[in-house]
């Protein structure tokens, strides 16, 4: 049972999150540095806020367990599932949001941390992709997004 690619992956899952990014402050970092007050200020070159970006990032949290587990039907199609109601995304929910965000990367790790390399070829289910091209795009997502809520703040 090996996981020589796959630990690499997690390494980088939990780097991007928490710390020691090669791009400079990790998701977390920065997270833990913003104020509510700052977190539902829109602009106008973007249509969401940084809340709506964090609830975003655990939407597909979400997603990512759900396919690890075996899930086949679960998706994320509209978008209320992927930016959240006005209620989950407003100031007085901010910190349930990062509870969240950090409960379901725990979740992450913990799942796959349980398997081993096989699982990178193996079909997500319900998709025409493998875990391989589902766990480097997640990387991907959160680094992307991360750009986004930095650019978002004051």
């Amino acid at each position: 049972m090996s996981n020589k690619e796959l630990s690499k992956i997690i390494d980088n899952l939990d780097s991007v999150f928490r710390g020691d990014a090669w791009h400079g402050p990790s998701l977390m970092e920065f997270l833990n540095g913003l104020k509510a007050t700052e977190v539902t200020k829109k602009r106008e070159f973007t249509k969401y806020s940084i809340a709506q970006y964090v609830f975003h990032l655990v939407a597909w949290r979400e997603f990512l367990i759900q396919k690890l587990e075996g899930n086949f039907k679960f998706d994320l199609t509209t978008e209320e599932e992927n930016w959240g109601n006005k209620s989950e995304v407003e100031e007085g929910n901010w910190q349930n949001l990062i509870l969240n965000l950090k409960e379901k990367q725990a979740k992450i790790i913990e799942l796959l941390e349980k398997t081993d390399d096989s699982i990178l070829q193996k079909r997500v289910p319900g998709y025409d992709y493998d875990y391989y091209k589902l766990l480097t795009g997640f990387i991907q997502h959160d680094t992307f997004h991360l750009g986004m809520i930095w650019v978002l703040w004051e």
